[in-house]
């Protein structure tokens, strides 16, 4: 079963995944360690769930509060650190679109489980005021803070996840800000971006 093999290397992973989402199979989804995320392109644009505890920085001004079980979208390895874009930043209207746009720009069919989304962080900076929601939800993620496992979430499940009953319930495990708190200042930050582009 699909929580047992998780729990025997990651157990807040399992616990968490059982709870929010306990109809999941196997078939749908992937196990890796964060280090062996692979770099190759093939794999920027896939999207993975873990637990991130103890962000460098977290409680300060920099970083008044994070997601304990991120599903960030894969935009590129760096060294030791995964850049990733979380959607849960943004409040669930503006989320539809970000995700809608992803889902759009597959590289194969949503229900192929080697599909991956064609947006790179290069496209976003490049398309900066249609693309400025999605800069609030872009985070460095350290592998050795990722947990014991990541679950590679195939696309035909980031509907559910990110926009269905499901992802009610992963808007609850902010820390340090309540989600209204977080989705205010993701705003306050795409209409920076948005401003930005026209200077």
């Amino acid at each position: 079963m699909l929580f047992e093999e998780i729990k025997k290397i990651a157990p807040p992973l399992s616990s968490f995944l059982e709870k929010v989402a306990p109809e999941l199979e196997s078939e749908e989804v992937a196990i890796r360690k964060p280090k062996s995320i692979p770099r190759s392109i093939r794999f920027v644009g896939k999207c993975y769930l873990f637990q991130y505890r103890n962000p460098v920085g977290k409680g300060t001004p920099n970083l008044p509060y994070f997601h304990l079980f991120p599903m960030a979208i894969n935009l590129e390895q760096r060294g030791n650190t995964m850049l990733g874009l979380n959607p849960f930043y943004l409040p669930p209207e503006l989320r539809k679109d970000l995700i809608e746009n992803l889902l759009s720009r597959l590289d194969g069919d949503i229900l192929d489980e080697d599909s991956r989304s064609k947006i790179t962080y290069k496209i976003i900076a490049k398309y900066r005021r249609s693309m400025r929601n999605a800069f609030p939800c872009i985070k460095q993620y350290r592998h050795n803070l990722m947990g014991s496992a990541v679950i590679e979430m195939k696309p035909s499940l980031w509907r559910e996840f990110y926009l269905g009953d499901v992802s009610k319930k992963f808007e609850t495990f902010f820390r340090g800000g309540s989600p209204r708190s977080v989705w205010a200042d993701s705003k306050r930050k795409s209409i920076e971006e948005s401003k930005r582009k026209k200077s």
